[in-house]
């Protein structure tokens, strides 16, 4: 297949734009919380956006063709998640330290050269999107490179930026959005032209992209905190935007959908129109607006240059984050993971949190990893349990109880439902509930006496006390003390 997408031309250009999860959870350019816990917005605003010339006097076409939609833009506002900044009431403030210095780390781990002052621009943005009628950006690196089964992935830069507010509904030309997330610093990774890939391969380049920042600790979890826009254009064609890719695992399909789009209208004698598209669900695209051009940069005037000071560059090169194939290497060698575990919870949302328990609470790390990368996941998909509700602090009390001999593993997936459908209950209240508090070895010999008394096959009594301490004793421990019986003497 490779063969095949070389001859039809193939090139692919790639802009990740990863959500970060700073300490402090603040946002880029205010103390407003990144969390987006709240659900009920306090009040709301209304704004029209016009576009404005670019520093070179220019207006940008995608951004005239928003304006001329007329439409009118309802925005959401939530108590201590947002503020006057992002509603344009209230110059930025500085920049939160953290996140440049992270998104300074993915630079250099990408090989970027750093430039020796930081520049804010604003990028005219008029879909609605934001409130300003732009989005703050600032280049943090540039000439990046990583290597991909032997050959050099080339960065053409890494910024650091606000991210948009989420739309919640568009109707009769009336759009409505959370500015919750406005604001929240993002890290875009943009590539050079991919050529010579396959569909599937630009998937695992963009994976592997992702993992370099993952391994920064400081990446927020959930759908939509990665998002893809990708460039595609085949031979006869012409580069089409696709921008909302929400999900990794739907990339190589979006790209050989929009091959087959471009090959069916180059067979039509059509145009393949230079646009941007938005992707959905299935994979398919509809047109958004036109491309976007260079017409839309300007100098944000509220924000001064940012000096890169030497020492200070100097001390975040020694302090780089531990390179995803060595955190592989170790946990494979030193927490005992099989090959395909330790790949998978690399791939993890939850692989910081997975690292902050095996350090700090002495349980099973093949456990731990298994939890999230399978139990979890699995009840995901099966719509058992709701994510938004499960934070870390849950997680590290579950793990606590396990480590202390309050919790079997073989109870997790039901306590998890139950406090996942329960937010604010306990865990000690979700065991009772649930009749799950580990019993006593001497309850566990009572119970298997009795049983005992009536059957007198090993395998028929193991079977049938574990039916009735599932969750509540080791297995281990149940067949140990079954082994010990001497039935005879029952």
């Amino acid at each position: 297949m490779e063969t095949e997408y070389h001859k039809l031309g193939l090139k692919v250009g790639l802009e990740l734009h990863i959500q970060l999860e700073t300490t402090n959870k603040r946002k880029l350019f205010c103390n407003c919380s990144t969390t987006m816990k709240e659900k009920n917005p306090i009040k709301t605003i209304v704004r029209y956006l016009h576009p404005v010339a670019s520093e070179m006097g220019e207006i940008d076409k995608a951004a005239q063709y928003e304006f001329l939609r007329g439409r009118k833009f309802i925005y959401q506002i939530f108590k201590n998640e947002t503020c006057e900044v992002e509603l344009d009431e209230e110059p930025p403030h500085e920049v939160n330290l953290e996140a440049l210095t992270t998104a300074l780390q993915i630079a250099l781990m990408l090989n970027c050269d750093i430039p020796d002052e930081i520049h804010v621009m604003r990028k005219i943005v008029i879909d609605g999107s934001n409130t300003t009628g732009f989005q703050r950006t600032m280049i943090v690196g540039m000439n990046g490179w990583f290597e991909f089964k032997g050959r050099k992935i080339l960065i053409t830069q890494v910024t650091l930026e606000e991210d948009a507010a989420a739309i919640v509904s568009e109707e009769n030309g009336n759009v409505t959005y959370r500015l919750n997330r406005f604001g929240i610093p993002l890290v875009e990774i943009d590539t050079d032209i991919l050529e010579g890939f396959s569909p599937e391969e630009i998937q695992e380049i963009a994976y592997t992209i992702g993992l370099i920042a993952k391994s920064t600790g400081k990446v927020k979890r959930g759908i939509g905190s990665i998002r893809q826009d990708i460039n595609v254009s085949i031979e006869g064609g012409n580069r089409v935007e696709i921008k909302g890719v929400q999900e990794l695992n739907m990339l190589s399909k979006v790209i050989d959908l929009e091959i087959k789009r471009q090959l069916s209208l180059i067979k039509e004698g059509k145009s393949v129109e230079k646009e941007t598209r938005a992707a959905k669900e299935d994979g398919t695209t509809e047109f958004m607006r036109p491309l976007p051009g260079a017409e839309r940069m300007y100098p944000e005037t509220d924000c001064p240059p940012i000096v890169i000071d030497k020492k200070w560059l100097e001390e975040i090169k020694n302090n780089l984050p531990e390179s995803w194939d060595k955190k592989i290497e170790r946990f494979k060698k030193h927490l005992k993971l099989s090959d395909l575990l330790a790949r998978e919870i690399i791939r993890s949302d939850y692989l910081s949190l997975f690292e902050k328990i095996t350090m700090e609470k002495n349980v099973e790390p093949s456990v731990v990893a298994s939890f999230f990368t399978s139990t979890l996941k699995d009840l995901n998909r099966r719509g058992e349990v709701n994510l938004e509700n499960l934070d870390e602090n849950i997680f590290f009390e579950i793990f606590d109880f396990l480590e202390k001999g309050r919790l079997m593993k073989e109870a997790l997936p039901e306590v998890i439902k139950y406090l996942s459908k329960n937010p604010m209950a306990s865990l000690e209240s979700a065991l009772e509930d649930l009749k799950l508090n580990v019993i006593s070895l001497e309850e566990l010999r009572k119970i298997i006496y009795d049983v005992a008394k009536i059957e007198k096959d090993k395998r028929r009594i193991i079977n049938i006390v574990m039916s009735k301490v599932r969750g509540r004793a080791d297995p281990k421990v149940v067949i140990e003390e079954i082994n010990k019986l001497e039935l005879n003497t029952i």
